[in-house]
């Protein structure tokens, strides 16, 4: 698996950027806060998920962008070219996976791609800094070893520092001879809580007796328990012997056949030591063609070009410009800034002008004086006063004509049910009139009065009646037509009085004609109102005007836009005296910049001597390039030159040493022959052949005596009825056992009643609870103990097995690194009893613990590549390396940037370095340079 392209939206520091990868090995390179671990760690985070928000890792959310993550390119043997996206979700992120043939998936295709390791994992193995390289020399001798064990074997020594974790927590809680952890003073407060027990118990002869009998009676149980689990061992031993009757058979005949094939003689690694002899004497023959060609090459390639002829005749010259280059190029590039930065300052003041609505090329105002800003801002409060004057009596205004419009409403409505005026006067003189005739004759009375007497009448006709008949006839016809004639004289009032209105409607009249008078009246006030109002504002208007045309004549007096409003002036000002600082600025960094340009015109004179490197439209960057690119390729060929010769003579000697090693090969692998009695190679491999058959019965021998109990196998001997007869007499004998073991259990069971008695009466149940109770404490600290002490042993156990496994591969390729790195001073790595040691060029073997932190380093970086070499048939990832050989003096430190271009032919190496010799003789498709600036 090969990065070839980050592309991040939003991490950290890093918007919407692309860097892009070479396949083997590629440099990012920056100072500082330059942006490298960000990059790095956006590459864990796609492939593993972002931080949680709770963990120590830094999240690195951009602050200038709302989209938050990016995506990978990467280029796989088994999926193709495949896109890793991931982008802010759920806590990790969600992410996206697309694959060369369209289809896409999510987490769990992502699990698969990274062949199904984590973060921690691939941080520990494949992605290494400074800092966990340093840790080698702050350990002691043993952790100092055992981390070069873990480191070859595992790749990563995490594994390592868990289990001595793991064991220093397990002797917290316990050591043999200590005072202080948890279960020694658990293990001393039971004692103490037993011997409390005890003295307590001897207080009682009888007590003592019943002890003594509930124990017989106890063991005589668990006598008879262990004859019961014996009887049932041996049916349950039988009944297997009849499930597993085949694969006892198969275990007779194998055991039968292993004795058969006899391999006396052959070491069990013999066939792995010969394969890997006709590897190395392959190899070995290999690099000797190569070294073989390379000399022949040599002899045939170098030829001095024009360009190393023309640096011959004119060495000092061209030496002392290439003294100067440095000076003119960093004038060039503090003309080539200032330049970028005058040219980005006009175009802020350009951007800025045309906001205020001035021209590009228009003048700036004249600055104002602290007394002409006062006058601005006194003009300014003044008209904003006016303004808020103005705008209250347009309110008032607005009420008043609404207040009018609503009257004359009113009045429109009224004059619509008022009377005219002479109708009016008619019912109003008649309605006075009856008013004053109703004052005048109190008609109510008058009736009142008439009825009386003709009450009276009736009363006094009734008595004549009796004496006088004739007269009360007579008096009758006169109060009749009285009647009569009172009847009449109404009649004609009430024909009179329909021409006229009823009393009340003349009221409503009245009182509407009250307030129709009422409304005129309010109109005509509101007129007054409004005459005042626009008085008022004629003269706020005035004052308005004056402070405009005081404005519009200052502006002129200072060349002030003509646009701009009085309310805005000040503000208007204060981006002018921003703009005047910046055009002070900009004339400033011209004036730098025009005499940055004389000077270099004037270093670079000499540059005319040697017209024929340079045209005539070469600007001075462009010179200066040009001549850069020829020192260094004349240089470069002219130390070509000189290692030419040692080239070769080394490449000589190579060749010998590699003879000498193929003869010393050929001797070992005729020995081993000649050990396991073969004459050629074919016979030793069919003799390995009759071995690994044995092997592979006695491992399925092994297997089947694993799944099938001991006794099944020894039980083996029986015929079928024999086994059933067995099983039937062992459960008869079960069954008398049980019958046994009840009657016991009864006669225990009254003692210990009897016993419960004699306890209830003293303080033993209290000690008794105690001693309980400390026995479970105990427990739970003993459980705990284990587990720590358990899962302490595993991981040693697994670091053992993994040292069996790749540790030997792993080995012969850190020796190779190792030496490398350290030029031969140091010869061969070996392992012996969990302790590491090194051979040294003059014979001598030293401990790792004795070398010294240049070569620790070294030491351990070689395990660790080694390790990650010989697991590429299993996991192939990019190795990320932070700045990790700063300690390394120049010599080692080159060979080491060497050693990683070697291993980026089988695994991408990324290396992140403000170490400018990192980069050296690299293409450019292989760096990546970061800045500070964005």
């Amino acid at each position: 698996m090969r990065i070839k392209t980050l592309t991040i939206y939003g991490y950290g520091k890093w918007i919407d950027k692309t860097f892009d990868f070479s396949p083997e090995y590629h440099v990012i390179y920056g100072k500082n806060e330059a942006g490298k671990s960000t990059l790095m760690s956006f590459i864990h985070s796609i492939l593993f998920g972002f931080p949680t928000r709770h963990s120590a890792l830094l999240r690195y959310e951009p602050k200038d962008s709302s989209r938050y993550g990016g995506k990978l390119i990467i280029d796989d043997e088994r999926f193709g070219i495949v896109s890793i996206e991931r982008v802010q979700g759920k806590s990790t992120g969600d992410v996206k996976v697309l694959l060369a043939d369209g289809s896409t998936g999510s987490d769990d295709l992502l699990h698969k791609i990274i062949y199904g390791i984590d973060r921690n994992l691939y941080q520990s193995v494949f992605s290494f800094h400074l800092k966990g390289i340093e840790q080698v020399e702050e350990m002691t001798k043993d952790q100092l070893s055992r981390y070069f064990l873990s480191a070859g074997a595992l790749g990563t020594e995490q594994f390592l520092k868990r289990s001595d974790q793991l064991k220093q927590q397990a002797n917290q809680l316990y050591k043999p001879t200590g005072r202080i952890p948890e279960i020694n003073q658990a293990l001393k407060k039971i004692e103490a809580k037993k011997a409390s027990m005890e003295e307590a118990k001897s207080k009682n002869t009888q007590y003592l007796d019943l002890l003594q009998k509930v124990e017989n009676i106890s063991r005589e149980i668990d006598k008879s328990e262990i004859d019961k689990r014996t009887f049932q061992k041996q049916i349950e031993s039988l009944r297997q012997v009849e499930q597993n009757w085949e694969s006892i058979l198969e275990i007779s005949q194998l055991e039968k056949d292993i004795e058969q094939l006899n391999t006396s003689g052959l070491s069990e690694n013999g066939l792995y030591e010969l394969n890997h002899l006709n590897k190395q004497i392959e190899e070995i023959r290999k690099e000797i063609l190569k070294l073989q060609g390379t000399l022949k090459e040599f002899q045939k390639e170098y030829e001095p070009s024009k360009e190393l002829i023309m640096y011959q005749e004119n060495e000092k010259n061209i030496d002392f410009l290439a003294i100067q280059l440095e000076s003119i190029s960093d004038m060039i590039k503090e003309k080539m800034f200032i330049d970028k930065e005058a040219n980005r300052l006009e175009q802020i003041i350009i951007k800025d002008k045309v906001q205020e609505g001035l021209e590009s090329n228009e003048e700036l105002s004249v600055a104002l004086s602290g007394a002409e800003r006062n006058q601005v801002d006194q003009w300014r409060v003044e008209y904003n006063e006016v303004e808020q004057m103005l705008t209250t009596l347009k309110e008032a205004q607005f009420q008043v004509e609404y207040k009018k419009e609503s009257l004359e409403e009113n009045i429109d409505q009224l004059e619509k049910k008022l009377w005219s005026n002479e109708k009016f006067r008619k019912e109003e003189e008649y309605h006075d009139k009856i008013k004053n005739n109703q004052q005048n004759k109190p008609t109510t009375t008058l009736e009142i009065i008439f009825i009386s007497a003709s009450i009276i009448g009736v009363l006094v006709t009734a008595m004549l009646n009796l004496f006088m008949p004739w007269a009360s006839f007579g008096f009758v016809f006169i109060i009749v037509g009285s009647l009569i004639s009172s009847l009449l004289k109404k009649n004609r009032n009430q024909k009179k009085n329909q021409d006229f209105s009823t009393y009340e409607a003349y009221i409503e009249q009245k009182e509407m004609r009250r307030q129709w008078r009422q409304y005129l009246f309010n109109i005509d006030k509101l007129e007054e109102e409004k005459r005042s109002n626009q008085k008022e504002r004629d003269i706020l208007y005035h004052r308005e005007k004056n402070i405009l045309e005081q404005w519009i004549n200052f502006k002129k007096y200072k060349h002030i836009n003509t646009s701009i409003e009085l309310i805005d002036a000040l503000k208007h000002e204060d981006k002018m005296i921003v703009l005047r600082e910046q055009g002070n600025e900009l004339r400033r960094l011209r004036k730098a910049a025009l005499e940055l340009e004389k000077d270099i015109l004037l270093k670079m004179e000499p540059f005319k001597k040697m017209g024929n490197l340079f045209s005539e439209d070469d600007t001075p960057e462009q010179k200066v390039n040009r001549f850069k690119n020829y020192y260094s390729k004349v240089k470069e060929e002219k130390n070509h030159l000189q290692e030419y010769v040692l080239e070769s003579q080394e490449v000589r000697r190579a060749l010998n040493q590699l003879f000498e090693t193929e003869k010393e090969y050929l001797v070992r692998k005729q020995h081993l022959l000649q050990e396991a009695g073969a004459d050629s190679e074919d016979v030793f491999r069919h003799l390995y052949g009759i071995l690994k058959q044995k092997n592979e019965k006695e491992e399925r021998l092994k297997i089947l005596k694993e799944q099938i109990p001991a006794e099944s196998v020894e039980n083996f001997a029986f015929s079928k009825e024999e086994i059933e007869n067995n099983r039937v007499q062992s459960q008869e004998e079960i069954n008398k056992i049980k019958e046994k073991i009840k009657m016991q259990t009864e006669q225990k069971i009254k003692l210990e009643i009897n016993i419960k008695k004699l306890e209830e009466g003293g303080e033993y149940t209290a000690l008794l609870q105690e001693f309980e109770n400390e026995k479970s404490l105990l427990q739970e600290l003993v459980n705990k103990w284990i587990s720590k002490r358990l899962a302490s042993y595993m991981i040693e156990r697994t670091l053992k097995y993994a040292r069996k496994d790749r540790f030997p591969e792993t080995i012969k390729d850190a020796e190779r690194y190792f030496t490398y790195l350290t030029n031969d001073a140091y010869k061969k790595i070996v392992i012996n009893n969990e302790t590491v040691w090194v051979l040294t060029q003059d014979g001598n073997y030293l401990k790792a613990e004795e070398l010294s932190r240049g070569t620790a380093e070294p030491l351990y970086v070689a395990l660790r590549l080694a390790f990650i070499a010989n697991i590429q048939d299993t996991i192939r990832m990019p190795l990320l390396i932070d700045d990790g050989f700063v300690n390394l003096d120049r010599n080692r430190r080159a060979r080491m940037y060497q050693l990683l271009k070697e291993i980026s032919k089988k695994t991408q190496v990324i290396y992140f370095s403000f170490d400018s010799t990192s980069y050296k003789n690299l293409e450019e498709n292989q760096i990546t340079f970061l800045t500070n600036e964005l």
